[in-house]
């Protein structure tokens, strides 16, 4: 992307490497910190806990998983609470089951979806991924809605049908990168302990919960990947994560049918990274992204 550290127009804009986007991100979370207060007044203002945060997604994306471990402690040392999706304050069954800037939101941001691919009125959710909820699991109705032979979503954590989605910080994602590096570091009980914590808040209550189990590391890390794609719809993440995941040889590979045309997004292809807005490569002559 590019990089501008300064107010002056009259400094050329040129093409940053990867390199130096992560290395920017990293160096203003961590300068933020000494500022930053533990939690803030409101979380659509900054905290020690949203910069741990940020960071922890940060590296997780770099697949540096000792220091992703780090960061998501040490946010989940300062916030840790989850939703009780059986609590009054969620109601799982309506059309808005999530009240905006809710107990779990560590850092409020949203994404603008107004006539976007990914709006309820447009979008329809993978089939199997809606089969591979259990029918206890509060999410399949808190999440979806049926629309025809499908299901929409309207988990959003901001409201359901706005023209916004909830892309910041929340303690379910941080819960789930802790036990993701858990999982890498072969701490299989402390992956698995996270990942039933989060689970029992998402659990029928008058059903017992049975806690998920895993002999080895690969195994608690297989729980812990589905549980997250179940877990962050719609979030911005998955795209995150979908590369990342290539590049650890997972090998997904995207699909849509448009028609009678299939249409194919191999694993670490070049069109993973948007090209740079024509207008700004015509008039600063920088290097557009690799297509």
């Amino acid at each position: 992307i590019v990089l501008r550290l300064g107010a002056d127009f009259n400094v050329k804009s040129v093409r940053s490497t990867v390199e130096e986007t992560y290395e920017r991100v990293i160096k203003d979370a961590k300068g933020s910190i000494q500022y930053l207060p533990d939690l803030p007044d409101h979380s659509m203002r900054p905290s020690k806990a949203a910069a741990y945060g940020l960071l922890a997604r940060t590296y997780l994306s770099m697949r540096q998983y000792d220091s992703a471990f780090r960061y998501a402690d040490l946010c989940l040392q300062i916030k840790n609470t989850l939703l009780d999706y059986n609590a009054g304050s969620v109601n799982a069954g309506s059309i808005v089951p999530f009240q905006p800037f809710n107990e779990e939101i560590i850092f409020y941001t949203a994404m603008n979806i107004y006539n976007g691919i990914i709006s309820p009125s447009r979008a329809k959710v993978d089939t199997f991924l809606y089969g591979s909820y259990h029918q206890e699991d509060l999410r399949k109705s808190a999440f979806f809605l049926p629309d025809g032979m499908y299901q929409k979503f309207k988990g959003n954590y901001n409201t359901a049908y706005s023209n916004h989605f909830f892309s910041g910080i929340a303690s379910d994602e941080i819960y789930l990168t802790r036990a993701e590096c858990y999982a890498r570091l072969n701490n299989v009980p402390a992956a698995l302990s996270d990942l039933n914590t989060l689970m029992k808040n998402r659990w029928n209550n008058s059903v017992l919960y049975t806690p998920l189990t895993a002999t080895n590391p690969d195994e608690a890390l297989h729980l812990i990947l589905q549980e997250r794609r179940k877990e962050l719809l719609f979030r911005g993440l998955r795209w995150m994560d979908i590369k990342r995941l290539n590049k650890e040889g997972y090998n997904i590979i995207l699909r849509r049918k448009i028609g009678d045309v299939y249409f194919t997004l191999s694993p670490n292809e070049n069109r993973y990274a948007l090209p740079l807005p024509t207008d700004i490569i015509n008039l600063t002559g920088m290097q557009q992204n690799p297509q």
